[in-house]
């Protein structure tokens, strides 16, 4: 029979407290995992080594999916879910065997004792008091959730924008050699005016002098090209030789909404307000745990007596502590305060989040609006009429109607123009990507 008693305590002791509930992080988990439904089929071979023009999403996807600085970010918002769990669990249990009443000329306890004790003990919190703890240790893994939300809307504009420079700077490239190959033929009409002495040979130099720096363009913008292609693959965390190849284009479209709907939307979406009001949440939770501190945790004991002349026993125990001893009155109460104040910290720190976000999304609601209004006076009326007067000065160039300088003239307008709307363009593009990231959200 004490045989069985025995087997018995030590199975109780290995199966009892196994069955802890776990805590509610799945919803965690579920935010931290990356999209991979485009992005399995993508990787940096797809963007480079082809002359086929490639699409913003393959860089996004690539980046979202690569980028070292945001995968640190998930993994510290993982980490920060598998501290629920441990809040929400309680104490481990004691369990514990004590021989009592051995004659001090025996060394065996089990033959001689008079008594063998098989005990287990459970410290139990007050109720609420683990509750409180978890829920302030979800809302500051929900506050990693948002801040690894926060960088990948940064890492989203920072590839817009990156993107917008290389397309940019390759149309550029194109408008530079297409002006070699016009001026090229300038030479040539001009070399053909000097040879029948309509022309002198100081024209013929002025336009090899703009081929020249032309082709000095040319170096400045292919290192240019070089500088953002090199930002753009440590974005994506591919070799910074990786070559890229031409790009489709930037989307150029009209940003509707008004700077008070766009603020009132970032007050919503933007994950840096979001895990602010989570970083509340955790302290009101912090400052609701202190006060439940005043209430005391149990013990409880249960204890089987093994009698050696006498029939066994049992026995049990319940215990408190006491937390309004007067010499520990300050531990508590010290521990309201800080964290009363430092809920009220947070609660202003939300605020001034609030404000600056507003103030971020009206600047670069700014920005976008007017850099639609220069793109459109650029593509409606200026380019068009930049394109007409050189190909009318060129026209009465060739029948002699007008002379090399104001060809010249035309010539070199009609190229900083085009170089000025493709730097327009690309400011466009990296403005929209910025009012994005101010309100939290992509505005296709």
């Amino acid at each position: 029979m004490r045989m069985f008693i025995r087997i018995s305590f030590y199975i109780v002791v290995l199966t009892l407290f196994r069955g802890y509930p776990e805590a509610q992080g799945q919803e965690l988990r579920t935010a931290l995992a990356p999209d991979r439904t485009s992005a399995a089929s993508i990787s940096s071979q797809d963007i480079v080594g082809s002359d086929t023009a490639h699409t913003l999403e393959l860089f996004l996807s690539e980046a979202l999916r690569n980028n070292p600085r945001l995968q640190a970010a998930r993994e510290k918002a993982r980490s920060a879910d598998g501290r629920v769990p441990q809040a929400a669990a309680w104490d481990d249990p004691i369990v514990g065997v004590e021989y009592f009443a051995t004659p001090v000329t025996s060394a065996n306890p089990f033959r001689d004792g008079m008594e063998t004790d098989y005990f287990i003990q459970q410290m139990i919190p007050f109720p609420g008091k683990k509750g409180l703890m978890r829920d302030a240790t979800t809302a500051a893994a929900k506050m990693e959730v948002q801040s690894a939300a926060a960088l990948e809307r940064k890492l989203v504009a920072e590839v817009k924008t990156s993107y917008a420079m290389i397309y940019s700077t390759q149309q550029r490239i194109r408008v530079n050699e297409e002006n070699q190959e016009l001026l090229e033929q300038i030479v040539e009409s001009a070399r053909a005016k000097y040879r029948v002495g309509v022309t002198s040979q100081g024209d013929v130099l002025k336009v090899q002098v703009e081929l020249a720096k032309l082709q000095n363009d040319q170096s400045a913008l292919e290192q240019e090209l070089a500088s953002a292609v090199s930002m753009m693959n440590a974005l994506r965390s591919v070799s910074p030789a990786t070559s890229v190849g031409p790009l489709v284009g930037v989307v150029l479209a009209e940003y509707p909404e008004s700077p008070e709907s766009a603020s009132s939307d970032a007050l919503e979406s933007r994950p840096e307000i979001q895990g602010m009001r989570n970083e509340v949440e955790m302290k009101e939770a912090d400052v609701a745990a202190s006060r439940r501190e005043w209430f005391p945790d149990f013990m409880v004991r249960g204890m089987y007596k093994q009698m050696m002349d006498q029939t066994d026993q049992w026995a049990a125990m319940v215990g408190i502590n006491i937390p309004l001893a007067p010499w520990g009155v300050g531990k508590y109460t010290g521990k309201v305060e800080e964290n009363e104040a430092s809920l009220r910290s947070s609660e202003q720190s939300l605020l001034e989040m609030q404000n600056m976000v507003q103030a971020q999304v009206r600047d670069a609601h700014a920005k976008v609006r007017s850099g639609w209004e220069r793109l459109d006076r650029y593509r409606e009326t200026i380019l068009p009429q930049a394109e007409e007067a050189f190909q009318s000065t060129l026209a009465a160039y060739q029948i002699d109607a007008a002379d090399f300088l104001s060809l010249l003239d035309s010539y070199r307008m009609l190229q900083m123009l085009k170089m000025e709307y493709y730097m327009v363009e690309a400011e466009y593009a990296s403005n929209l990507a910025s009012l994005e990231q101010a309100i939290g959200r992509n505005l296709e």
